[in-house]
């Protein structure tokens, strides 16, 4: 007999959700019902409040991204699918090779990724990093019903990390059948191919009463190096006198760069060495390319495994499950290590050629003790930077594994109250191998030798002599004595217990509406490790970033509820709360509410105002810290140096010699920074402000229109927002020599900044504000291929963005107004429009569909920050890119169909830039560096 169906259509089913209404449990209706009820169901599922209601009556903006959308555009890894979103900015992908983890993310607004929230299936998922943000890499694409994308604080809702929004994907979780899919993408090139094959299998038992869905999925990503790519073969640089873009690099070179160095017979000053150990100076030229070596598209594999089930155990209780492993496997390469470091040396050494000798023979000390200076005691060269290419290049092998479990039981008290609990354990593995570094300490003993060149002064672990000096002149030997590896372990566990009731209270007499409420309860654990390897703890590696052990976690007790008032039949009000109580920083409180106006059936106004908090996470509470080479410019050097603002006795007294202030050139572009966690951080408090409109002037269209206004406040970030700006607050601001700002900067002997403590602080604030525009239109044709009729779609988003301001010290004027700009300061590209428009025409067993993407032009951003002459800047924007992708869809039956495009088929270039770049010559997960990409997948389905 047919099971009836407990979810039966009601007033409830219509207005409240549980306290997870995306759950297994109530997402989809898979029983004996009406088609009126389960399209009912179906159109009323959204992310921004746990109170069922159709996407455009939605008292906050919600953009939805279709499922079908990840399939026409054949996209592997999803998180390029939403970076395309004019809501989002790109964060780590498949180009993410440095910066990067082996993560792929998302990031509303711009705001950072640790304040968006993602949700699957309206509940958290598995975290990737220390910081609590989730791998897209661990979601099946294949699986994606839809996503919901709501921009502005939601942590009322949600809880923390919402304060940029939400994304939540909703899975099939009502599978019937066998489904095989497969996709294979490949650059015109002919490289950088991708693979992806899925297996769905499901169906109903008992009698309809419950269902079973299993999933697996195997993907594998090939490598691509910049150096494979014209645009991105060489490292580039300003020239001199700033007029063209040159090939640049790292002065780190093969051949051992001197800074400071002895003079030479010759007369000129020591400043790298050639292949027979003479000496030579350092030029411009002689830089490193760095470039090729670094991965352009990451290498992946990637398994994936998803069970979801629910079994009807009485007509008003349903239990539900969801089970989910990924292994996700990342390379990122680098090239070979630069290692950088005092060095004392034998000038005696047969290494040295006579010229070298004889200027190393000036310099010696009295190195042995005796109180004599002689042929007996080494010299010591101040700084050199040496890139030991004979070593190999770096690499990094992230694996993550993930898992999870959820169990909960969901179904009706009465017929208009409902209940939802369920209990959720998540936990990540994460193991990074790096290969190609070298052992500092083993690196200095094996360079000072004897007299003949044949052993080490320090003879002690089998030590072999280390020739460095001139290109190509470490032997294997010696190589496999300073090359070390390092193992990186990360352990997360998270859990969530939650349990909630809704239901309907009656209506106001103004309306027949009824008022619907949900109350619940909430309590969450997080707890990670993080045991970096003993050498790279302690700073004995050379080529990786140091770091020290991470270990913390924090419970957190959530108390909320959320109410619909219909106060008449054209106004509607709503209302969010949310009291949570953290071990760590005690009692805070969100809260929302929203008002929405509808005079006719056409057209709705609404406006919301949320008070949200995100507590600071494991990583930024109790990171032991770690190193980091962001670009920077020192403002005491010849590029930095302003002498309307640079104060020049403050370089001076901070270790640069007086003759030099702003005269030396910066050795990198890139300047080493401290980063680690602070115990003492509070929470981040933020206020969004959002008004918008909807209009469906006909049935066929609908226009809505949102503007938003993001405050956050003790925002949570490193010293200053970076170390570029906390050079800049240094020299050009406070000028005191005593503020922890000054303090925070140490300088080498020869005067480069050697490092920068930039450790996590509760800095002042950020502000976002701008207008999503949303376009919905189609149009049944009379016309189509064979004869029958054809249906057209235009769909069209689109934000322009106001403001994005960075206030990085309260007790500052100053504040970077980076809307339209990009670099140093304001990071990765924040364009001031961005439009998506895709267009489908499907007409019998055929679909033809485009994709054209808008990104507005952007400037350099010292012009907004520093007020820089744009005239004076050789890059001073990156130019207007629009982006064309096409596919076709042909459908041979209902359970055959095969798909097939080309993405970015105009072949669109970025503007390439030099040191304002993040990596590769631009930003490469905002702009396409890869050229088109074809792609075929093929979906055969059994029933």
């Amino acid at each position: 007999m047919n099971y009836k169906n407990p979810y039966r259509k009601s007033a409830i089913a219509l207005a409240v959700s549980s306290a997870t209404m995306m759950s297994a449990g109530m997402s989809n209706v898979a029983f004996a019902q009406d088609a009126e009820t389960a399209t009912a169901l179906e159109e009323v599922i959204v992310t921004g409040s746990r109170i069922r209601r159709p996407d455009l009556a939605s008292v906050t903006p919600v953009s939805v991204v279709s499922g079908e959308e990840f399939k026409i555009s054949g996209n592997l890894n999803v998180e390029q699918k939403l970076a395309e979103l004019p809501q989002t900015l790109p964060s780590f992908g498949p180009s993410s090779n440095n910066p990067g983890d082996g993560t792929a993310r998302v990031d509303l607004r711009g705001l950072g990724t640790a304040r968006t929230l993602v949700l699957v299936n309206g509940r958290r998922y598995i975290p990737a990093t220390q910081t609590g943000v989730v791998d897209l890499n661990s979601i099946p694409g294949s699986l994606i019903k839809q996503v919901d994308v709501t921009t502005g604080g939601a942590s009322a809702v949600y809880g923390s990390d919402a304060l940029a929004g939400v994304v939540n994907f909703q899975l099939i979780d009502d599978f019937e059948g066998v489904e095989i899919s497969g996709l294979y993408d490949v650059a015109s090139e002919g490289d950088a191919e991708k693979v992806n094959i899925d297996l769905t299998m499901g169906g109903n038992f008992d009698d309809g009463r419950g269902n079973a869905t299993v999933y697996t999925s195997f993907s594998k990503r090939e490598a691509v190096y910049q150096g494979e790519r014209d645009f991105s073969q060489f490292a580039l640089t300003e020239n001199s006198d700033n007029t063209a873009l040159v090939p640049g690099g790292s002065s780190g070179i093969p051949g051992t760069r001197v800074f400071g160095g002895p003079t030479l017979p010759n007369g000129q000053t020591l400043g790298r060495f050639n292949t027979d150990g003479s000496g030579a100076p350092y030029t411009s030229s002689d830089a490193f390319n760095y470039a090729p070596d670094n991965f352009l598209q990451l290498p992946q594999e990637r398994y994936l495994i998803s069970a979801m089930a629910h079994y009807d155990l009485t007509e008003s209780a349903r239990l539900y499950s969801e089970l989910a492993f990924s292994r996700n496997q990342v390379d990122s390469e680098l090239a070979p290590t630069p290692w950088f470091t005092t060095l004392p040396v034998n000038p005696d050494s047969p290494f040295f050629a006579p010229d070298v000798q004889s200027a190393l023979n000036g310099i010696r000390s009295d190195t042995n003790g005796d109180g004599v200076i002689n042929g007996n005691d080494n010299a010591t060269l101040s700084y050199i930077g040496r890139r030991m290419v004979e070593v190999g290049s770096r690499q990094s092998l992230d694996t993550r594994d993930g898992n999870r479990i959820l169990v909960g039981l969901s179904g009706e008290i009465n017929d208009v109250w409902s209940y939802d609990g369920y209990y959720s354990r998540s936990v990540l593995d994460r193991i990074q191998v790096q290969n190609g570094n070298i052992s500092r300490s083993r690196s200095l003993q094996a360079a000072l030798v004897t007299d003949d060149g044949l052993a080490c002064q320090d003879p002690s672990n089998g030590c072999v002599p280390l020739n460095i000096f001139g290109e190509g002149n470490i032997s294997a030997a010696a190589a496999d004595f300073i090359r070390i590896g390092a193992i990186n372990v990360t352990s997360i566990t998270q859990e969530v217990w939650q349990g909630s009731v809704s239901g309907l209270v009656g209506s106001l007499p103004t309306t027949d509406q009824q008022i619907g409420v949900v109350a619940g309860l909430e309590y969450r654990k997080d707890f990670s490790r993080f045991q970096p390897d003993t050498a790279l703890s302690s700073g004995d590696v050379a080529g990786f970033n140091a770091g020290n052990p991470t270990v913390g976690g924090f419970d957190v007790t959530e108390l909320f509820t959320e109410i619909r008032v219909p106060l008449t039949d054209q106004v509607e009000a709503w209302g969010a709360y949310r009291y949570a109580d953290y071990s760590n920083i005690g009692g805070v409180s969100s809260y929302a509410t929203a008002l929405s106006f509808a005079p006719t059936d056409k057209m709705r106004f609404r406006a919301g105002f949320q008070s949200a908090v995100r507590a600071p996470n494991v990583a930024e509470l109790f990171s032991g810290g770690g190193n980091g080479f962001p670009g920077a410019t020192d403002p005491c050097s010849a590029d930095g140096f302003d002498p309307a603002s640079t104060d020049a006795a403050l370089c001076a007294a901070t270790g640069v010699a007086a003759s030099q202030v702003g005269v030396f050139s910066q050795a990198n572009t890139q300047i080493q920074g401290l980063f680690g966690g602070n115990t003492n951080l509070s929470e981040e408090e933020s206020d969004t402000f959002t008004l918008g409109a909807v209009f469906q002037p006909t049935e066929n269209l609908d226009i809505t229109v949102d503007y938003f206004d993001i405050q956050i406040e003790n925002a949570i970030s490193i010293l200053g927002g970076s170390v570029n700006n906390v050079l800049d607050i240094c020299y050009n601001q406070v000028k005191d020599i005593n503020s922890a700002f000054c303090q925070a900067v140490t300088r080498r002997a020869d005067g480069q900044v050697g490092i920068v403590n930039v450790l996590n602080e509760n800095i002042s604030s950020l502000e976002t504000s701008g207008v999503d525009l949303n376009i919905g239109w189609t149009k049944d044709l009379d016309f189509g291929l064979g004869g029958e009729g054809s249906t057209l779609e235009i769909n069209s988003k689109a934000t322009y963005l106001l403001d994005f301001d960075v206030t990085p010290v309260a007790e500052l004027a100053g504040t970077n107004e980076c809307a339209g700009s990009f670099g140093n300061t304001c990071g990765s590209p924040l364009n001031e429009l961005i439009v998506n428009t895709r267009v489908t025409w499907n007409t019998g067993p055929w679909g033809f569909t485009g994709l054209i993407r808008y990104l507005s032009a952007v400037d350099d951003d010292t012009i907004a920050t520093q007020d820089a002459n744009r005239a004076d800047i050789l890059v001073d924007k990156l130019d207007a890119e629009i982006y064309l992708d096409l596919a076709a869809t042909y459908a041979f039956s209902d359970d055959f169909s095969v798909n097939f495009g080309v993405n970015n088929i105009l072949d669109t270039e970025p503007t390439q830039i030099g040191d304002q770049q993040e990596q590769g010559n631009t930003f490469p997960s905002t702009y396409d560096l890869l050229g088109p990409r074809v792609f075929l997948s093929a979906n055969f389905r059994f029933r």
